[in-house]
């Protein structure tokens, strides 16, 4: 081979070196420019700082510090004005509706139970009324309900009735009867009475926690359907006797239980009825 020739080789070889060196340095420049284009968008992305649910709340809850914590989010993943962006905001306050592990929890859902008119209106849902119910029995007295216990609400009630007699004229009778009025009632709030030096003072408020000697419950605030709270008014309207009797705070179940009269308590005893 001449040496002609060898110098082409060698030339062509060199400029196949020189493509493939430019080749790469352009493949290496894009990537640089790509990976600096990626980092100066990841700086552009603006985030702020929000309030989650720790676990799962249900309509009433009172927020404590365990129940929310803080995380950091795109601005533009955040409602405006509408987001509770700071844990002290949100400790306190009641909820107003469910809300789940994870939720990011928004300011049209929290209540201030210290406010003015106490707003009272955080414990109702769509389908339901709240109801004053006078506390007037020895559990009350004794001051053994709080705010979110279950309770059943007894009855005892007369009721008139028409009965012929033996010589077959009609004779009006009264006979009473004791049942479960209502099951499975929570304690939305309570309406208290604090006494102190000689003048009495209202409290509505939701939390009857270590309560002192001079404080007294007046009323509990129920959230019941309609239909319920109808029910309980005619019994109240027309004299019932109530009593409150406390659930376990897990329990969920409804109760079948049988009316009480006189004919029961006789039939129960094996007693024997005379005119």
């Amino acid at each position: 081979m001449s040496n002609k020739i060898k110098y082409i080789l060698i030339i062509i070889s060199g400029l196949i070196l020189l493509a493939v060196g430019v080749f790469a340095s352009f493949l290496l420049v894009e990537y640089l420019q790509s990976n600096a284009a990626t980092s100066a968008d990841e700086e552009v992305v603006e985030k702020t700082t929000v309030v989650v649910l720790s676990r799962d709340l249900s309509l009433g809850d009172a927020i404590t510090p365990d129940d929310v914590t803080s995380i950091s989010v795109p601005v533009e993943f955040v409602p405006e004005n509408k987001v509770v962006t700071s844990v002290e905001e949100a400790v306190g306050k009641i909820i107003k509706t469910d809300l789940v592990q994870g939720e990011m929890l928004l300011k049209h859902n929290l209540a201030d139970p210290t406010n003015n008119n106490h707003d009272l209106s955080f414990i109702l849902s769509d389908d339901h009324v709240l109801m004053a119910f006078p506390a007037t029995d020895m559990m009350s007295r004794e001051r053994m309900v709080q705010r979110g216990d279950i309770v059943d609400i007894f009855a005892t009630f007369s009721q008139e009735l028409i009965e012929m007699d033996e010589e077959g004229e009609e004779i009006i009778i009264t006979k009473s009867y004791t049942l479960n009025s209502m099951q499975n009632v929570s304690v939305t709030a309570m309406i208290l009475e604090v006494i102190t030096e000689g003048q009495n003072t209202s409290l509505m408020g939701g939390d009857a926690e270590n309560p002192k000697p001079e404080t007294s419950i007046n009323a509990y605030l129920l959230a019941l359907d309609p239909q319920d709270a109808l029910i309980l008014k005619f019994l109240k309207d027309n004299g019932a006797i109530f009593d409150i009797v406390l659930r376990a705070p897990t329990s969920q179940d409804q109760f079948s239980l049988t009316p009480v009269s006189e004919e029961f308590i006789a039939e129960f005893y094996g007693l024997e009825l005379y005119p």
